[in-house]
């Protein structure tokens, strides 16, 4: 019996954000899946479920804060780790997340240590379990 890899969806409008999350991941056993935008989250979302949302909170268009409340109306339950700059002044939307159970918060710059914690932690994985 063949187990299912567990799914990422990383919403995010750099390419090269995507590209580091994507090559990342995908070598170590999980399914990545990249859109561009919170508009194209909530289409990837409305189709099928992922273990894990990687959202970040500043794009172009639909941004991270009202692509996470329209996400919360299609999958309540839905994990999601919100990726934002730590040189933002105000991190209103960021701390009024911190009292959802299903909400991690990752800030730029990381490194891939602290990018692969977040995801473990988020997703409910102990350290060395394999996705």
């Amino acid at each position: 019996m063949t187990t299912r890899a567990q799914s990422i969806l990383v919403a995010d409008d750099e390419q090269g954000l995507r590209d580091l999350f994507h090559f990342t991941l995908e070598p170590i056993g999980y399914e990545v899946v990249t859109v561009e935008n919170g508009l194209g989250a909530l289409e990837a979302i409305g189709t099928r479920s992922f273990d894990l949302v990687i959202l970040d909170v500043h794009m172009p268009g639909m941004g991270g804060p009202e692509a996470y409340r329209r996400m919360r109306d299609i999958r309540p339950q839905q994990k999601v780790l919100v990726v934002s700059s730590s040189s933002d002044v105000n991190h209103t939307f960021e701390e009024s997340l911190t009292a959802e159970k299903d909400v991690e918060c990752l800030y730029k710059p990381f490194t891939l240590d602290e990018m692969l914690a977040a995801i473990e932690h988020a997703i409910g994985r102990k350290n060395g379990d394999r996705p």
